[in-house]
């Protein structure tokens, strides 16, 4: 009984075995299938695959010809300016033929009226205002000693001129005597005497009289060497005044242009009379100074419309219209040997706050080469090995065949064609040349 129950236990125990085995043999279990078409498949015979698609047809696109305007662009470079603007130059001075900068403002800075901007070397004026204050020193002291000299003159002359009155006064008393009482030739002593005392007076009172009108001119002599020596301390003063300048307006401050160092002016360089240092410019009369090779311009001419960005302001653009052309081309700076010829564009709107001056600009021109013409993409026309111009008229790769055109006008998009297509006829780009050909 007891071996019976053993049996038993073991025989449950292995049960789980026995179905785990089972499982394994019916996975690994062939299947008909069309690799196997002898074994029959329990859950029926499955379908067989269905063959591959054959790849689909590439689509292109496909222009349509229709007229329409050749357009090409002429990039012109520049730098914006103001129209209206107070220029700061050096001032011309006569101690010196140049004049060095010693202080400058900085360049963007907004400065008020009456603030200091720019300041020039006065270190040989103030040397020359010393030697002309000595002078005029000298000039003061020279007017006061010869005053005194003067005054000490007439003293003599007013001490002659008495002198002379006293001795005719006295030779008169004694030229009154008698003839009768005094012996010959003692009366005509006394007489004698009258006559010399006379003569002695009017000498003296000549004296006198020239004396009175010779001091005014002598007093003026000196004067006039005081006068120069006035004029002299007060033009060097008004040089010195000049070497200081102050802004005439409100303003943001621009640096000028060094043309013998091909920069722009900063402290220490030595500027010429007259040239320009600094300018306060009219921020609201901006325009563009565009910079025009001769390539280009006979394309050129007053009225075209054209549309202007700017370096320092991605995305920034503003229409404007070309003002003027030079006639005469120059240089386009001081170290450059490259001619240019000068145009001034205006623009359509000014915005103060975003627009500064110096700022880099460039002009893009669009020139109408050809209008209502057929026209085609740039894509769309094909050069082949002998130089030919085609295209690939159809509606698609089948129908699409190589056709020859004469071209005309060359824009930066679309092509003029004179001959080979009208509008309304169905072109696919160029590149698929190999494609069509085939």
């Amino acid at each position: 009984m007891e071996r019976k129950r053993n049996s038993i236990v073991k025989g449950v125990a292995a049960l789980p075995l026995v179905a785990m085995i089972l499982a394994l043999s019916a996975g690994y279990a062939p299947t008909a299938s069309a690799q196997n078409p002898g074994l029959e498949s329990k859950k029926g015979s499955d379908p067989l695959p269905a063959p591959a698609d054959k790849p689909a047809e590439r689509k292109v696109a496909a222009y349509v010809v229709d007229t329409g305007e050749i357009v090409k662009e002429i990039v012109l470079t520049g730098e914006l300016k103001a129209r209206n603007s107070t220029m700061i130059s050096a001032p011309r001075i006569q101690s010196s033929f140049s004049n060095t900068v010693t202080y400058l403002a900085p360049e963007g800075s907004m400065v008020k009226k009456g603030e200091r901007i720019v300041e020039f070397d006065d270190s040989s004026l103030l040397s020359q205002k010393s030697e002309a204050e000595r002078t005029l020193d000298e000039a003061m002291l020279n007017i006061q000693k010869k005053k005194a000299d003067l005054e000490a003159e007439r003293c003599d002359l007013l001490n002659s001129l008495s002198q002379a009155e006293s001795s005719l006064k006295q030779d008169e008393l004694y030229g009154r005597i008698s003839k009768d009482l005094l012996p010959a030739n003692t009366y005509q002593k006394y007489q004698l005497n009258v006559t010399k005392s006379k003569l002695a007076l009017q000498k003296a009172r000549e004296q006198m009289d020239n004396f009175e009108k010779s001091y005014k001119s002598q007093m003026a002599l000196v004067e006039i060497n005081r006068s120069q020596a006035e004029i002299n301390l007060k033009k060097i003063e008004s040089d010195m005044k000049l070497l200081k300048i102050d802004a005439p307006q409100d303003g943001i401050l621009i640096y000028g242009d060094n043309w013998a160092s091909n920069r722009k002016v900063q402290t220490g360089d030595s500027i010429f009379p007259g040239m320009e240092v600094a300018s306060l410019p009219d921020l609201s009369s901006m325009q563009v100074l565009g910079f025009v090779y001769d390539t280009e311009y006979s394309n050129l001419s007053p009225g075209q419309r054209c549309r202007v960005r700017f370096d320092a302001l991605p995305g920034y653009e503003v229409e404007g219209v070309i003002e003027s052309l030079t006639s005469v081309a120059g240089r386009k700076n001081f170290a450059s040997d490259q001619k240019v010829f000068q145009t001034v564009v205006r623009l359509d709107r000014v915005d103060v706050d975003m627009l500064k001056p110096g700022m880099t600009a460039q002009v893009d021109v669009p020139l109408v080469l050809a209008g209502g013409a057929t026209a085609i993409p740039r894509d769309y026309l094909g050069v082949d090995n002998q130089g030919r111009q085609f295209v690939l008229k159809g509606a698609d790769l089948k129908q699409a065949k190589k056709e020859f055109v004469e071209i005309g006008a060359v824009g930066d998009q679309l092509v003029e064609v004179l001959s080979g297509v009208k509008t309304g006829d169905r072109l696919i780009a160029a590149q698929h040349e190999a494609e069509v050909s085939k």
